[in-house]
């Protein structure tokens, strides 16, 4: 899979996953943003990405949850590069959270990253990739169970199921696709979020995977392999799909 020459934007940038996807675009000849918080890590990817082929990827730091920023994110892009060609909605978090909190805070919270963030990129990169005929890939779990703490998450993950599908059915008669990875548990900084220390983390992975019929976990390195794919031209009828890495976890 060639990207000499085409531009992809990927947010989440800085760790896990996102770092791992703008690593394999530019070892495959990809002009690439890098989008997220901590400078430190940004430059760490961006050193990587220059190394594998020469080209110095675009660092934004910015938190796209602020006013203003999934603006500066496409502006910068654009003026660096001139088009974009691609976009990785990459950036997202999850949170235990209770219908028995008395505040609207967790919630605010992740539907601004997750579901607005995605949502306020790709519009804005619509005119961009009608001119490339590029495509949208989203990154976001995969299908939760039903479960005490994870009613959000479970919502979100829904949302975006349905605005990869419709966005791709919307975008479809302009050339430009949008498809969804959906990873089951990837070792990241994950389940930090759910305040596994780092002594307890490779006990609670081994537990997890033999809840996994593959009894396997994903590495950073896997997803980012499919989302490549996903975004390639190997399969320009690949519209509307969520495609599912999860071990086949969610089907049982």
């Amino acid at each position: 899979m060639d990207f000499t020459g085409k531009v992809v934007i990927v947010t989440g940038a800085s760790s896990g996953i996102g770092a791992a996807t703008a690593k394999i675009f530019a070892a495959h000849g990809a002009l690439v943003t890098i989008v997220g918080r901590n400078e430190v890590r940004l430059t760490e990817v961006a050193n990587i990405c220059q190394a594998s082929k020469g080209n110095r990827p675009l660092c934004v730091q910015v938190d796209l949850v602020q006013e203003g920023s999934c603006e500066t994110v496409v502006n910068r892009t654009v003026q660096h590069f001139r088009k974009i060609d691609v976009l990785v909605n990459c950036a997202g978090k999850a949170l235990v959270t209770s219908l028995f909190e008395n505040s609207m805070d967790s919630f605010d919270e992740l539907v601004a990253l997750n579901l607005r963030v995605p949502y306020k990129l790709t519009q804005l990169c619509v005119p961009y990739l009608t001119l490339t005929k590029g495509n949208v890939v989203n990154v976001f779990g995969n299908p939760c169970k039903v479960r005490p703490g994870f009613l959000l998450v479970s919502m979100i993950r829904e949302a975006l199921e349905c605005f990869t599908k419709s966005g791709g059915w919307e975008l479809g008669c302009e050339g430009v696709r949008m498809n969804a990875v959906q990873p089951g548990l990837t070792r990241t900084n994950f389940l930090s979020n759910f305040n596994v220390d780092a002594d307890h983390m490779e006990t609670a992975y081994r537990e997890i995977a033999q809840s996994i019929p593959n009894r396997t976990i994903n590495q950073p390195e896997d997803v980012a392999k499919m989302i490549l794919f996903v975004a390639s031209d190997s399969n320009p009828n690949l519209n509307g799909s969520c495609i599912v890495l999860d071990g086949g976890s969610s089907a049982c």
